[in-house]
Formats: C-alpha cells, sequence, structure tokens
C-alpha cells in the first residue's frame, strides 16, 4: 500500500511539473519569433546557457534555452511544444522525438557529449558512503527508471550486483540534486558535471564504461539558424565549453 501511494505521488508530481513547465515554455518562447528556441537536458542547463551566448556573440543571433529533464521534453514535444533544437541526454529518449515526427527529415542526429554517474552525500558525509554497496543501506535518491540519468543508476547497480532501494525518484539529474544539497536523503546518483561545492563527491570504481551519449537534432519545423546553433555545439568552440562544465566531448565517444 505504502508502495502504491508512493508510486501515485510520484505520478501526480511528475503529470503537475509537466503542466507547468509545457505552459512556461510556450508563454516564453512564442513571443519572439526571431529568437532560436532550444530545448535542453536538465544536465546542459549551465553549459547550454553559456554555449547561447557565445555563439550570439559570433553569429548575433539569440538563443532562448529552455531546460528539463530529457523524458519531460521528449513528452512536450510530443504534445506539440515549439523549439527549433533539442538536445537530449541519452540516444533512447531522442528516438521518441523522431517517432512523432518532430525531427526534421533533412537533419542528421549527432552526439555531442558524454556523462558519467557519480555518488553525492551533503556535506561532511554524515552517512559515512564510502562506494556503491552502501547505497541499499542509506536514504536515497535517483533519478525515475525513464529518465536517462535513472537508466544509467541502474545500468550501474546492475554492473555492481547492488539492488537500489530509493526512497526517492526524481524527475530530473538537477531534483536528486537538491534532495542532496538540502540534507533531505543520505546519498544520490548524479552525473559528474552537476556536482556542487555543497556536496562530497564520491567516484564509482571501475565504471568507466557505463555512460550516456547526447545527441542532438534540429526539430520540425524550425528556423534557418538552428542547424548553425546545432554546428556551433559540435565546433571546436562548443566543445571546448561542455568540456569546462565536465563534459566528455564527442571526440572521446
Amino acid at each position: 500500500m505504502r508502495l502504491q501511494k508512493k508510486q501515485r505521488f510520484t505520478q501526480e508530481a511528475v503529470a503537475a511539473i509537466l503542466a507547468i513547465t509545457f505552459g512556461f515554455f510556450l508563454m516564453c518562447c512564442s513571443g519572439d519569433s526571431s529568437t532560436l528556441r532550444v530545448m535542453a537536458a536538465a544536465s546542459l542547463s549551465d553549459a547550454f546557457h553559456e554555449i547561447a551566448e557565445a555563439f550570439e556573440h559570433e553569429t548575433g543571433t539569440r538563443s532562448t534555452i529552455y531546460t528539463a529533464g530529457s523524458t519531460t521534453l521528449a513528452t512536450q514535444l510530443e504534445e506539440g511544444a515549439e523549439a527549433d533544437v533539442i538536445g537530449l541526454a541519452n540516444e533512447q529518449t531522442l528516438e521518441r522525438v523522431i517517432t512523432s515526427g518532430r525531427v526534421a527529415d533533412n537533419t542528421l542526429v549527432q552526439i555531442f557529449a558524454t556523462n558519467r554517474m557519480v555518488i553525492v552525500t551533503p556535506k561532511g558525509n554524515p552517512a559515512s558512503i564510502s562506494s556503491f554497496k552502501d547505497l541499499p543501506d542509506v536514504l536515497l535518491a535517483i533519478c525515475a527508471p525513464a529518465v536517462p540519468c535513472g537508466v544509467l543508476s541502474y545500468e550501474l547497480a546492475e554492473r555492481k550486483g547492488v539492488v537500489l532501494k530509493p526512497a526517492s525518484e526524481e524527475p530530473s539529474v538537477r531534483s536528486v540534486r537538491t534532495k542532496v544539497e538540502l540534507g533531505e536523503v543520505d546519498a544520490g546518483l548524479i552525473y559528474i558535471t552537476d556536482t556542487t561545492m555543497n556536496m562530497e563527491v564520491i567516484r564509482i570504481q571501475d565504471s568507466e564504461d557505463v555512460f550516456t551519449r547526447y545527441p542532438i537534432a534540429v526539430l520540425e519545423p524550425s528556423k534557418a539558424e538552428a542547424e548553425d546553433f546545432v554546428a556551433f555545439v559540435i565546433s571546436d568552440n562548443g566543445q571546448s565549453i561542455l568540456k569546462k562544465h565536465g563534459f566528455g566531448v564527442k571526440y572521446e565517444n
């Protein structure tokens, strides 16, 4: 019964987030037809805002960056949200967007970055966590299984022979990070790019071959500058910004 209540609460919370963020995106992006509209996975937030500034400086084209969990973004596009470019945290979620007919027929889907998971705890590591095998015995927050960071979390658990028992499954990696920073959980699994000075970071041993690949594509319909934005992300300038924010760049796939 408690599990059912937890699952129902999670579904209702995700539905509420979808409704709010979808409405916000429509309000923000429908007013200025000259601005390029870019949807990006939550983990790309800081990097893509910097990329947008560099892109505007180089080309004169302004970009509005809207970020949320990859699954949320895919759902919004399926429901008719308007955007010019989509950058997601794994290829499986982009397949949903392709299936919905929203990716432009003449666009090339490209992998532009990679990311890996780490264990994070509140400052001081109060639960004394030292490895992945400690996670079943502590209060843990991870991304929901349908979210790319959740897919990677459970893949790591399978590799390690560990059964995760999360106290909280979140709609995005930023939501997991917030719970850790507030001390609401003993530990969380997040991307290495989302770590901050307000937490302890524990590397996951022997996990070098477990990572996620970030695809980017032009959407249909889109502005002509959309192809230019994608080219900038793939360029040396875009890749240097991504690398500065901790991403593995396209040459390291």
